[in-house]
């Protein structure tokens, strides 16, 4: 009896082992832990700062008249100094000067602020900014060809102040990070213009104006994402403040003849002619401008996603 107990239990044990292999083989084991990526979210206000160069394009004329008076006098040479004679004989002639275009070109720098609407790899916004502007250049033209003495002269010094655009922007997130975009709008900004007009050999008459201008812009760039909130841009916008008129300017010359013995013996002829030049200068200005800068966007860090 006892031997066939112990034949039992050998052959429960004998069995159970396979069994017990098998359990272990099927203990639960975890999945690896995948690290959270970040996700970058471009939605909220952002304000920056920039700085880059501009090459701009002046152009000018000058359109008015020239008039012409001739005065002759006539004077007695013998007895006392009479004036026989007192002739003034003027006409108007119009002209039209054309300058040269000119290249206004220099630094600027400035700071900007808008707001970005990101609906997955789309983006919308609005930015505004304001610039410093160290641009300028200058012209010169000529109402005659190849300018002898004598000829109708004047020069153009244009110097842009200060701009400001208030745009759109439209744009593409082929990754989370880095941000194409398309951006246009209104643009403003003062031109300061210093004139002189006059004839050549002859002292030049100079006159100054400010003009404060409305037009348009257009561009591109690209945008990634830094650290944090932080993100660095790169930019090129084409800007066209228009035509503006320059006021008014005159200048004048005077060459005097002493004719001895004319028109007969006794007699002195004496003819002074007067020229005045006045007219009114047009200008147009177009910007091509490239610039660099960092912004900081005002809302969450990155967003987490868990897989």
């Amino acid at each position: 009896m006892r031997s066939i107990l112990f034949g039992t239990v050998a052959a429960i044990a004998v069995g159970a082992a396979p069994a017990a292999a098998a359990d272990l083989g099927r203990v639960p084991v975890k999945a690896p832990v995948m690290a959270p990526v970040a996700v970058y979210n471009w939605t909220g206000f952002y304000i920056g700062g920039n700085v880059g160069y501009s090459w701009g394009r002046g152009s000018g004329d000058l359109a008015g008249t020239a008039t012409t008076t001739t005065r002759t006098r006539v004077f007695r040479t013998a007895g006392p100094t009479l004036i026989s004679d007192d002739t003034v004989v003027g006409a108007a002639v119009p002209f039209i000067g054309t300058g040269s275009a000119n290249n206004i070109d220099g630094i600027i720098g400035g700071g900007q602020i808008g707001y970005n609407w990101q609906s997955g790899p789309v983006l919308f916004g609005l930015e505004a900014d304001f610039q410093g502007s160290g641009e300028r250049g200058s012209s010169t033209f000529c109402q005659t060809l190849a300018c002898p003495v004598g000829s109708l002269t004047g020069s153009v010094d244009h110097k842009l102040r200060w701009f400001g655009t208030v745009r759109g922007r439209a744009g593409w997130l082929p990754t989370d990070r880095v941000l194409l975009y398309v951006t246009g709008g209104l643009a403003y900004g003062q031109i300061d213009s210093d004139y002189s007009l006059g004839f050549l050999g002859a002292p030049l008459t100079g006159f100054s104006t400010k003009n404060t201008k409305a037009g348009y812009t257009v561009g591109g760039g690209i945008e990634g994402a830094l650290w944090g909130n932080w993100t660095a841009k790169a930019e090129y916008l084409f800007m066209d403040l228009g035509n503006f008129g320059s006021g008014t300017g005159a200048a004048t010359t005077t060459a005097s003849v002493n004719l001895l013995n004319t028109p007969q013996q006794g007699f002195n002829t004496v003819i002074d002619t007067s020229t005045t030049a006045s007219g009114a200068f047009s200008n147009r200005f177009r910007d091509h401008i490239f610039r660099v800068g960092v912004n900081y966007r005002f809302g969450p860090e990155p967003v987490v996603a868990r897989y």
